[in-house]
């Protein structure tokens, strides 16, 4: 459904199918842009449940 690439910058983003933009994996936590009006939010890794001493691994 969606899939992880890298880019140059250490940022991994998370794209849908379609090509869409999901999310951004940064090392402080994941950043989401809200289509409505258009900020933009990261949610720290500390905040996610479940989500702990995980940080973002670039892929090879």
């Amino acid at each position: 459904m969606n899939n992880v690439s890298s880019s140059a910058c250490s940022v991994q983003e998370a794209r849908c199918e379609c090509g869409q933009l999901i999310a951004k994996v940064l090392e402080k936590g994941l950043e989401l842009k809200c289509k409505r009006c258009k900020r933009i939010v990261i949610i720290p890794f500390t905040a996610i449940v479940g989500w702990s001493d995980l940080s973002p691994k670039p892929i090879s």
